[in-house]
């Protein structure tokens, strides 16, 4: 009896001393949780700060002159022979629906004065945008939004894609122009949409990875799992659309210009196609997946592309610098990827 006494006392001491272990692992969690949480709104704060911050100041620097003029209209009294009130809310429409043309006018002219500069720039802001879209494709708030990698997407658009494809489209203009044949167009898309692309590809993916400081052999791995991929998403749409670039319908100051824009609508279209196949039928598991996932490291139209195969269950490539997907086994080809814990179906 005392043998039993001392083991259910003995028990009760273990049980009690598991039960604190216990509340201290939850009451840890619940710190922890909460400190995440704290950790989100912060970056969710940041974020909105940072994005209204460069929001108002892009527009304002756009729009300052025809507000001033606008503000002007009404501030001042110009007597009610001059500018009664009907005609200065005219005045004011007209300058609003103007402001297309000029701002156009405005870059015109300022691109000659130094090409590469301000083609860099336009790049740089419509990749910095087709990344922020991508991101929002995939499911990202503001408190999950990336923004050091929109800021690594315009970097490589700066960098890379403004110069180059300034002095591209000027060779192409010099040696597969022709005289201005009507057929030159024809030789320009096929000249882009093979060797230019894949070299553009790959020079995005080196300048995406060098700034996020990955392994080059990990970037040349995605390099050459993402050049067919990415050929078949660019022909879906740019040969239509470089059918106006490469002709002399676009001025050649404008003509990059006109690119950048036509990717971030390509970039709107994939975003609306892959939306439409819904993520309604996923698992809580695989939206969670899809949220935290890694970018591809390619430009943001393939980056959409490759996202929406995952979501189809059609992934044929995934990142090997992520350690977070897993290959289905070769013994088994029927197993299906996974993320983080979350399933993906192969294709059949």
């Amino acid at each position: 009896r005392a043998e039993n006494a001392q083991l259910l006392a003995k028990n009760k001491e273990l049980q009690g001393a598991a039960d604190d272990a216990l509340a201290d692992i939850l009451k840890g969690d619940a710190v922890a949780k909460i400190a995440r949480q704290a950790l989100l709104n912060n970056i969710r704060t940041i974020n909105l700060v940072l994005i209204t911050t460069f929001g108002l100041g892009i527009a304002y620097s756009l729009l300052e002159t025809d507000l001033r003029a606008i503000f002007a209209l009404y501030y001042f009294d110009l007597g009610p022979d001059v500018y009664p009130g009907f005609a200065r809310t005219g005045v004011a429409i007209d300058l609003l629906l103007r402001l297309p043309g000029t701002l156009l006018h405005q870059y015109e002219d300022l691109v000659p004065t130094n090409p590469v500069f301000y083609k860099a720039c336009t790049s740089g802001v419509a990749y910095t945008f087709g990344d922020f879209i991508s991101q929002i494709y995939q499911g990202r708030d503001l408190k999950s939004l990336d923004l050091p990698r929109s800021a690594r997407s315009g970097a490589a658009g700066f960098i890379g894609h403004g110069p180059l494809c300034h002095y591209w489209m000027l060779t192409m203009e010099r040696y597969l122009d022709y005289g201005g044949a009507w057929w030159a167009t024809g030789i320009k898309v096929l000249a882009d949409q093979t060797v230019w692309s894949l070299y553009l590809n790959a020079m995005y993916s080196f300048l995406i990875g060098t700034l996020a400081f990955r392994n080059p052999k990990e970037v040349w791995k995605d390099v050459k799992a993402t050049s067919w991929p990415a050929l078949r998403v660019s022909w879906r749409f740019w040969p239509f659309v470089h059918c106006i670039s490469f002709s002399h319908a676009v001025p050649i100051d404008l003509k990059l210009l006109w690119v950048d824009v036509m990717e971030i609508v390509w970039v709107t279209i994939l975003s609306q196609v892959a939306n439409q196949d819904g993520k309604e039928d996923m698992t809580e598991e695989q939206v969670a997946a899809l949220e935290s996932m890694p970018a591809f490291g390619v430009d943001p139209a393939l980056d959409i592309e490759l996202t929406s195969q995952v979501l189809r269950g059609e992934l044929i490539f995934a990142s090997a610098s992520s350690g977070l997907w897993t290959e289905p086994s070769s013994a088994d080809p029927t197993e299906a990827w996974t993320f983080e814990g979350a399933t993906f179906p192969t294709s059949d």
